[in-house]
């Protein structure tokens, strides 16, 4: 899909990027209100950064938890 496709896909049909299934929900969340169809209804810059303030601490946990989990499942050598 070229730039001018997605754009038109966006302004004339509603379309949105598709969330991902393992995506957080608190980010989903602030995605959703980012991407409502009427700007009316849109969190203003200002409110974005400060619910990712809000939910930096649950982001950097999974952030944490995922590269922990990682480095378990790497053999570990004796060298």
């Amino acid at each position: 899909m070229t730039a001018v496709q997605a754009a038109f896909a966006v302004v004339n049909k509603g379309v949105r990027p598709a969330i991902p299934n393992d995506c957080l929900p608190v980010l989903s969340e602030i995605m959703t209100r980012c991407w409502d169809a009427n700007p009316d209804n849109r969190p203003p810059f200002s409110q974005v950064v400060r619910m990712l303030e809000i939910a930096e601490t649950e982001i950097m946990t999974t952030v944490r938890k995922a590269r922990f989990t990682c480095c378990l499942s790497q053999p570990m050598t004796t060298d």
